[in-house]
């Protein structure tokens, strides 16, 4: 599992450093200052919360952001990318189950967004919920048919789950797409080994 929880961290560092787009080119400090300033216009301003949760997401206050984003919800309930990023500030404190429930709401009102099932398969094989972490990669696949990192991640929930031909059929279309891809190299070198 060691070398699970180093991609799980890898993978969040990736999508936090890609979020500051959702405040329009400026810096989380600027971003939750502008927030706090449309507040102080309007209590009840989606948007706003949704801005500076995020924010506080990518500085690492994470319950603050958790406050934020569900203060988001509650005024825009269809807000997705409000459960997404609520997800991600529970998966960092280690709250699993909420983070699983934000990503399947997240899911739930948009259905095609890839990194939604991406978060949810990534929690669901921490908490060894292979079956769903499956189906979340195959969704992922249907999604993003030639991206290497989806056939990585079923492959990774087959093998620990046990079923290592799949694995190492989905580690192998990983590399098909993505020669170089360090996971799915080191995922097939494991299950090799294992059928030796």
């Amino acid at each position: 599992m060691k070398f699970f929880s180093r991609v799980a961290a890898m993978v969040l560092v990736m999508f936090l450093g890609v979020m500051g787009a959702s405040y329009a080119g400026t810096s989380p400090k600027t971003a939750i200052y502008k927030a706090n300033k449309a507040l102080g216009v309007d209590p009840n301003d989606a948007k706003a919360y949704y801005n500076r949760g995020t924010a506080e997401l990518e500085l690492g206050d994470l319950e603050a952001a958790v406050a934020d984003l569900t203060k988001t919800v509650s005024l825009e309930p269809k807000a997705s990318d409000a459960y997404f990023n609520r997800g991600l500030a529970n998966r960092l404190m280690k709250k699993n189950a909420e983070a699983e429930a934000d990503f399947s709401k997240a899911i739930e009102l948009y259905a095609d967004k890839w990194s939604y099932y991406f978060e949810r398969c990534n929690v669901r094989i921490v908490e060894g919920h292979f079956d769903g972490a499956v189906a979340d990669g195959s969704q992922m696949i249907r999604i993003a048919s030639d991206d290497a990192e989806s056939y990585f991640m079923r492959g990774l929930a087959y093998h620990l789950k046990g079923d290592h031909d799949a694995g190492l059929v989905d580690a192998e279309n990983a590399l098909k797409f993505q020669s170089w891809n360090a996971h799915a190299l080191r995922l097939k070198t494991e299950i090799l080994a294992l059928k030796k």
